[in-house]
């Protein structure tokens, strides 16, 4: 990052910044809310209550779908990604007229969301069980692979919980030369960027930062010396010494 001439001064935790960014958007509901953030590899799942929270990571994502997509058709990963994000969708309901590769598409999404439900479960009860937590009151997702048509209702139908996508932006203001319509249909994809950035414009309640000990102290050696600071190598040579 730094060879491109910016300067790293927090590396964050993509959970913890989901929950700086939930918590600065829905801070006003009550109760126990999953957070369910669905990446290309991984899903996170994030149990928000007032005063806590659970993190833990499941490897089902949209990867997932695309791979078992590329093995049912035969096809390359990239072909399967453009077949999945034209195709796929999560519910069968009233495609009866539609063509046999669009329903075996779709059949192949909700399998692999069905496994990704089942460990929501499995999760769920953990939390109850062993965490002493509150059963989830609602549903938000985000992630690259929240946008699949008909996800929401998916997740509505098999847990019994009011499902939307995840919103960073709620409460976050626009500039005027940004293009608001396309954000808005991006926005479940925001969550990470808004967390973090909000550790630089508000009181965060989870603050971590994995920037490593050798940047920490290069940019306090050149706070201190000045421009030759900055010389390649140089902090470890006089750590060394």
């Amino acid at each position: 990052m730094e060879a491109t001439g910016l300067r790293t001064s927090i590396v964050d935790v993509a959970t913890m910044a989901l929950c700086n960014a939930f918590r600065y958007n829905y801070g006003d509901l009550k109760g126990c809310s999953l957070l369910v953030d669905i990446g290309a590899r991984t899903t996170n799942l994030l149990f928000i209550e007032p005063a806590r929270i659970f993190c833990r990571s499941v490897p089902i994502g949209g990867s997932s779908i695309t791979s078992a997509i590329a093995k049912e058709f035969d096809e390359s990963f990239s072909a399967a990604e453009f077949r999945k994000k034209r195709d796929g969708f999560a519910k069968l309901v009233g495609v009866g007229t539609a063509p046999d590769d669009v329903v075996r598409v779709s059949e192949i999404v909700r399998g692999t969301m069905t496994r990704l439900h089942a460990e929501l479960m499995r999760s769920i009860n953990h939390y109850r069980v062993q965490q002493q937590g509150s059963a989830p009151e609602r549903v938000f997702l985000s992630g690259g692979c929240a946008s699949t048509p008909c996800l929401c209702d998916f997740f509505h139908e098999k847990l019994q919980l009011p499902t939307e996508l995840f919103n960073p932006l709620r409460n976050v203001a626009m500039a005027d030369s940004a293009s608001l319509s396309e954000i808005v249909k991006s926005a479940h994809l925001l969550g990470e960027p808004v967390g973090l950035a909000l550790r630089t414009a508000n009181e965060c309640s989870m603050k971590l930062n994995l920037r490593p000990a050798r940047v920490v102290r290069r940019h306090q050696f050149e706070k201190l010396s000045g421009g030759c600071a900055s010389t390649p190598c140089l902090c470890d040579f006089f750590h060394e010494k």
